[in-house]
């Protein structure tokens, strides 16, 4: 009986869950716009103390530097994540300006298939080279913590801009398939 239903209303379904994933899509770049609003403070706040300590006091921080370095990794990972989330990234346009619509789509359901494959591949290797034993015993020089709990921020981003990029995949084949539907009833 449920699987009847189901198979019904397959656009329905589909088109929920897509609703679904794109909330979702939209909640992780809130989460990472305030993110990166508290990191740049954070890194603001700290630079203009470690000066102030510095030059006034004469007696600076030993670990500012290390920590805004991290802070701006931290910062620089998630903004990209942001960037594709929104899709301001640096992107090379002509060819698809200059094919029919139809081409142009097929063409952007590919690179968005290209991107989360690169993405995922990046994602693997980064999460092999924080589980290796090498980067969990290393500790950064000044603060002595584990390095690998700064280098997990690379993975959770990258994991993020993944799920970026899937959406957008799932997003450009709906327009594909729209697309198609369209012109089977305009015929």
């Amino acid at each position: 009986m449920a699987m009847a239903w189901l198979r019904s209303r397959p656009c329905r379904i589909g088109g929920i869950m897509l609703n679904i994933l794109k909330w979702c899509d939209s909640a992780l770049a809130r989460l990472e716009t305030w993110v990166l609003i508290i990191l740049t403070g954070l890194l603001a706040g700290l630079l203009i103390t470690q000066v102030v300590l510095r030059y006034i006091f004469g007696t600076p921080l030993f670990w500012a530097e290390e920590v805004a370095l991290q802070i701006l990794v931290a910062i620089s990972f998630i903004g990209v994540s942001h960037l594709l989330y929104t899709r301001s990234l640096v992107r090379i346009d002509i060819l698809p300006s200059l094919l029919p619509q139809r081409a142009a789509q097929c063409l952007e359901a590919f690179f968005c298939l290209l991107g989360l494959c690169v993405l995922a591949i990046f994602t693997a290797l980064t999460w092999q080279w924080i589980a290796s034993p090498h980067t969990q015993i290393e500790l950064s020089p000044t603060t002595q913590l584990p390095r690998w709990y700064y280098f997990s921020v690379m993975l959770v981003a990258l994991m993020v801009m993944s799920y970026h990029q899937f959406v957008s995949l799932l997003l450009s084949i709906q327009r594909l398939v729209s697309h198609q539907a369209s012109e089977r009833v305009c015929t």
